[in-house]
């Protein structure tokens, strides 16, 4: 089967929905099927971060591969020419709906931009979704839950330390640095804990939003050497950062899934996470974690004091979380379902 895989931006970024993107086209290839893969560093330098360019871009390279299976990942900005001619192109789709764009800024949405992403996200014939949690937003936007399935993201299972981990608590937040994840929050929680001895790390690109990561370094300067940013990671380095922490911190206010809490709870860190999206179908509050109310430094602290002076705690907590994540997807799961449900789209 040969099947082009549109996942087009205005950059080049290392997101978790590129990373899923990415590791199913393998799994694809690695099924037998040809793919070709259309992404930011597959299109010709002189057009990237063009929309019109790169829309017409996209256009002539899926009409000119005729592709038995067209397979989307948003890439709303460089689909409005091929969207207009997929009805007259037989040829099924699945679309992936990662998250709604709009979770990833405040205010009211725009009618308009809802109706558009609802025109795109109609033309697959099956929609895949990572979570419960947006198969319900799709479902709001008035697509039928028959034609949406769910499958998670894996992770892999890397290697963990059993010994105890070496002290301070190192608390620690995982994502690229925008309003979305919300570290802002997580430093002004850590703040109000100065008194007790502890350190932050703050891992993640922070290329995404640049004047977000100004203030979220500006505050954080308060906490002198105790807060570390490491910028982009490895995955071997972001491995080994989680076998030296003790606490995740993900507050991010809306995530479609969350791959860094369940790379989080199979190295054994309690997770304390915002109550939003996808979050609180891994984290059980009291259980694994804590569940508090987005944007809410307060109740924050406290929790991390909670986790922080009790290790009794931390100690029962990391063995829930470890014990959930054993449940969760890996990614030969995850790729394995991919290919049967782009296999049974190419059948619709």
């Amino acid at each position: 089967m040969r099947i082009s895989f549109v996942m087009v931006g205005l950059k080049d970024l290392s997101t978790g929905g590129y990373l899923f993107n990415l590791k199913m086209a393998d799994a694809l290839s690695h099924a037998g099927h040809e793919v070709d893969v259309i992404h930011f560093s597959t299109m010709p330098k002189s057009i990237r971060g063009s929309r019109l360019k790169g829309s017409f871009h996209v256009l002539r390279r899926v009409l000119k591969y005729r592709p038995d299976l067209l397979v989307i990942s948003k890439s709303y900005s460089f689909m409005v020419p091929l969207r207009m001619l997929l009805p007259f192109v037989s040829c099924p789709v699945l679309y992936l709906v990662h998250h709604l764009e709009w979770h990833d800024r405040k205010g009211r949405v725009p009618r308009l931009r809802r109706s558009l992403v609802r025109w795109f996200i109609r033309a697959g014939n099956r929609v895949w979704v990572n979570s419960g949690s947006t198969a319900d937003d799709v479902v709001s936007l008035g697509i039928s839950r028959n034609r949406i399935c769910v499958i998670p993201p894996g992770f892999e299972r890397f290697s963990t330390v059993s010994e105890g981990r070496p002290l301070p608590v190192q608390v620690l937040t995982v994502g690229s640095v925008c309003a979305r994840k919300d570290q802002l929050t997580l430093v002004k929680a850590c703040i109000m804990l100065r008194d007790l001895d502890f350190r932050l790390v703050i891992a993640g690109d922070e290329l995404a939003d640049a004047d977000y990561s100004k203030s979220v370094r500006e505050q954080a300067a308060a906490l002198g050497d105790r807060v570390t940013f490491t910028g982009h990671v490895s995955a071997d380095e972001l491995h080994d950062t989680y076998n030296s922490s003790h606490i995740l911190a993900n507050l991010s206010v809306w995530e479609g899934y969350g791959i860094a809490v369940a790379e989080a709870m199979w190295a054994g860190l309690p997770v304390i996470a915002a109550d939003a999206g996808a979050v609180p179908e891994l984290v059980t509050s009291g259980e694994n974690g804590y569940l508090i109310p987005p944007g809410n430094a307060e109740v924050c602290a406290d929790r991390l004091k909670e986790l922080i002076v009790n290790e009794a705690l931390r100690k029962q907590m990391s063995h829930s979380a470890r014990n959930r994540a054993q449940e969760l997807f890996s990614w030969s799961d995850t790729g394995r379902e991919f290919v049967h449900l782009a296999q049974e789209t190419a059948d619709c």
